[in-house]
C-alpha cells in the first residue's frame, strides 16, 4: 500500500533537512567548515576595520592606515605594518575558531589545537627541529646540485633583528595557517569523514591558497599539497596544532633567515636574512624564484619528514585533547589514526 498523501510532504521535508544536518543534528561537516570560512572573513573585516579606525584616530598610527610609505623608516615601518597585518589575521581566526567552535559543534576553542596539554612543549621543540631539519635537507640537496649559491650579507645588530623579527613574523603567520586549515575546518571533516579525506580535501584547499602568489609553477602548488599532507599528518598524530605550527614556522624561519631564499615566492624578508641565497637552473631542482618550494628537493624532504613523523612514535594525541574533540555532552572514543568508524555524513 502506497503512503497517504499527507506523508510526501514530510518525507520530502526530511530529504530537504538532510542535505544540511545529519545523524548527529548537527550542521554535515562541509556546511561546518563553509561557516568557518565566512565566518573569518567576517572577523577579518572587523578587526582590519578596528585597527584602521584607530590608526586614523591616533596620530601616532596614521601611517597604518597610508597607502604607502616613504621616508629613511619605510621599510622598518613597512616590517610593523606586515607584523600588525598577521596580529590581525592571527585574531581574526581565533574569533572564527571560538565561534565555529562553541556554536557549530558544541566545545572550546582550546579544544581546536593551541591547548597547553601535557606535553606541548615537546611537541613544539621536536616540531621546530624536524620542521628546520627537513628544510636544511632540502636545500643541502640543492647545494650538492650546484642549483643555489650563497653569500654572507648581514652581521651585527641588522642580523640580531633580523632573527627575532622574523621568529615571532613567521610563528604568528604559522599559527594562523594553521588555524585555517588543520583546526577548525580539518577538524570538522576528521569528525566526519575520517583522518585521509579531510587531511586530503584541508591540503588541496592548502595548495589552493598559495595559488596566486609570485613566481608560483604546478610543481610549487604540488608541493603546497604536499606539504598540507605532512602538516595535517602532524595534526592527526597529537590531535594539537603545536607540532604542525613548530614544523610550519621553523620551515620557513630557517628558509629566510638561515638560508636568503624566497618563500613561497615572497621575497619581502630578503634583507633580513644572514645569507643571501641565489637559486640557480635547473628550476626543477632549485625552484628558482619561487624558493626550495617549487623543487624536487623539497618534495623529497616533506615525504621523508612525513613518514618520520607518523612512523617514529615520537608523537601521539594525550587524553585531553582527544577527549576535547567531542561534540557537546556526548562522550564518544575517538581513534588516534583515523576516528574509526565516525558518524558519515
Amino acid at each position: 500500500m502506497s503512503n497517504p498523501p499527507e506523508d510526501q510532504p514530510k518525507g520530502m521535508a526530511d530529504s530537504f533537512v538532510a542535505i544540511f544536518v545529519n545523524r548527529e543534528k548537527e550542521l554535515r561537516s562541509g556546511w561546518r567548515v563553509a561557516l568557518f570560512y565566512l565566518a573569518f572573513v567576517l572577523a577579518l573585516i572587523f578587526t582590519r576595520g578596528v585597527a584602521d579606525t584607530l590608526a586614523r584616530l591616533i596620530p601616532s598610527l596614521r601611517w597604518l592606515a597610508a597607502d604607502s610609505l616613504a621616508g629613511p623608516e619605510a621599510d622598518r615601518l613597512r616590517l610593523l605594518a606586515m607584523l600588525i597585518a598577521a596580529i590581525e589575521t592571527l585574531a581574526a581566526a581565533l574569533i572564527a575558531s571560538f565561534v565555529c567552535a562553541r556554536w557549530l559543534e558544541r566545545r572550546s576553542v582550546r579544544s581546536v589545537g593551541f591547548k597547553l596539554h601535557r606535553g606541548w612543549w615537546k611537541d613544539f621543540l621536536l616540531g621546530s627541529l624536524i620542521g628546520g631539519a627537513a628544510l636544511a635537507l632540502a636545500v643541502g640537496l640543492e647545494a650538492a646540485a650546484g642549483a643555489v649559491h650563497f653569500t654572507v650579507q648581514t652581521t651585527g645588530k641588522e642580523l640580531v633583528f633580523g632573527f627575532g623579527y622574523l621568529l615571532i613574523f613567521f610563528v604568528i603567520a604559522a599559527a594562523v595557517e594553521e588555524l585555517m586549515f588543520r583546526g577548525f575546518a580539518l577538524q570538522a571533516l576528521l569528525h566526519n569523514l575520517g583522518a585521509v579525506p579531510a587531511v586530503a580535501i584541508t591540503a588541496v584547499l592548502f595548495g589552493l591558497a598559495h595559488i596566486n602568489n609570485d613566481n608560483v609553477s604546478a610543481f610549487a602548488v604540488f608541493n603546497t599539497i604536499l606539504a598540507g599532507v605532512w602538516l595535517g599528518t602532524a595534526y592527526v598524530r597529537t590531535r594539537s596544532l603545536w607540532l604542525p605550527t613548530a614544523l610550519h614556522y621553523a620551515w620557513n624561519f630557517v628558509m629566510v633567515f638561515v638560508f636568503g631564499l624566497n618563500v613561497s615566492g615572497i621575497p619581502a624578508f630578503e634583507r633580513l636574512a644572514w645569507l643571501h641565497g641565489e637559486s640557480k637552473p635547473p628550476r626543477w631542482i632549485s625552484g628558482a624564484d619561487y624558493g626550495p618550494e617549487g623543487g624536487v628537493v623539497a618534495t623529497l624532504a616533506l615525504v621523508l619528514s612525513t613518514l618520520l613523523i607518523w612512523k617514529s612514535g615520537w608523537f601521539r594525541a594525550t587524553a585531553e585533547m582527544l577527549a576535547g574533540l567531542a561534540h557537546g555532552e556526548r562522550e564518544r572514543p575517538l581513534s588516534i589514526l583515523a576516528g574509526d568508524e565516525p558518524p558519515r555524513d
